[in-house]
């Protein structure tokens, strides 16, 4: 027995319960430009999930796909799913469905510069799972949850219709084995119950707020008191940063590292204060710098419009670790849900606007794949 998905002349959409295998909540996601998705959200609760078959993944091989070169890791198991449904790509076997993604692979990394398709895993309307980025690489599917969430998109089904049963079933088997598997929380959404007959207005959904991380204060690193202008806030940039030198993976031993590094840049470079906005460190906290309201000295001719974050340590060869990668990621998404940051912004490795080795070649290669990077 299913449940069943039934829109009406007037455009209500409405549940027919023909059995308590599954429950949905749908609502509207922002549209994706130049490919039109239907208005609904589709969110999966996990009570009713019953020990469902090992799904079949057509991998990229089989679908034909460019390497894949997106480097920055999920952190699992992750705690949300979205889905989407993409329009124009209409499929009804794994030939044309695979010959469809491969464009729609080049469409994501020619046209819209990213580093791969921009969600974990794909469902044709053939009923096939298509391998995306897979379990372990972070998706671009939804701004300030990709490092926390797998993206799955339906696709292949007409304009106006929804997925078929089968491409509904597949997507059920998914998701049951990737708890199975620990790649996703069991408890990754509160349970959801909708009853028969609710008409189910389209409206944008109203995502979880994530809380700003825990930022460590200047007064709690021990900074000198110092006086720099003001910044011209928001920013317009984002500038990610190496410090060089030695990197540090406890609180203490990074503290110790951030005054060292306020003292060379007043005694030696003659700054004002310590160059950086906030420091990143391999313990996953964020220190602050110079902090939201006054101007660093990272990079001549941005100080007055970016924000310079740096990770303290060098990343020419070894990327930061995870901990570090979502520590600056929560910060710059705090940043703008603050107003520090124009929604908008641009991201920059160092190296993009300064003759200079930092970010690293390794932790340069991570952010080219988040949101907002501009080469």
């Amino acid at each position: 027995m299913e449940h069943t998905l039934i829109e009406d002349a007037d455009g209500c959409t409405t549940l027919k319960d023909e059995g308590p295998r599954l429950q949905f909540l749908l609502s509207l996601l922002v549209s994706w430009d130049l490919m039109r998705m239907l208005p609904w959200l589709l969110v999966i609760s996990v009570l009713g999930l019953e020990a469902r078959d090992v799904p079949a993944i057509i991998s990229r091989e089989d679908w034909g796909a460019r390497m894949l070169t997106c480097r920055a890791q999920l952190n699992k198991p992750v705690a949300y799913i979205i889905t989407e449904q993409l329009m124009g790509l209409e499929c009804q076997e794994q030939t044309m469905c695979s010959w469809k993604l491969r464009g729609l692979q080049s469409h994501s990394v020619y046209t819209k510069g990213w580093c791969d398709v921009p969600y974990n895993f794909l469902v044709g309307n053939d009923g096939r799972v298509y391998e995306g980025v897979g379990w372990n690489i972070q998706g671009l599917h939804t701004q300030g949850y990709n490092n926390l969430s797998l993206g799955i998109a339906f696709f292949g089904n007409k304009i106006g219709s929804s997925p078929s049963p089968a491409a509904l079933s597949a997507a059920e088997d998914l998701i049951s084995y990737a708890i199975q598997k620990g790649h996703l929380s069991p408890r990754y959404i509160q349970p959801l119950v909708l009853q028969n007959d609710i008409c189910l207005v389209p409206e944008r959904p109203v995502m979880p707020r994530k809380a700003c991380p825990n930022i460590i204060t200047r007064s709690v690193w021990g900074a000198k008191k110092t006086s720099c202008s003001k910044m011209n806030l928001p920013a317009k940039y984002v500038i990610i940063i190496h410090t060089a030198g030695t990197s540090c993976n406890v609180s203490g031993d990074c503290q110790i590292r951030v005054r060292d590094i306020q003292s060379f840049h007043i005694d030696k470079r003659n700054f004002c204060d310590i160059a950086y906005h906030f420091l990143v460190g391999q313990d996953g906290g964020v220190y602050e710098g110079v902090g939201w309201h006054f101007e660093g000295s990272h990079t001549y001719g941005y100080n007055d419009i970016a924000l310079g974050i740096a990770f303290i340590g060098n990343f020419v060869e070894k990327p930061p670790n995870n901990a570090a990668l979502e520590a600056a990621q929560n910060l710059i998404q705090c940043a703008v849900e603050e107003g520090y940051l124009i929604p908008d912004y641009l991201l920059v490795g160092h190296s993009d606007v300064v003759n200079i080795l930092s970010p690293g070649k390794a932790l340069y290669n991570i952010i080219k794949t988040w949101p907002h990077f501009k080469h």
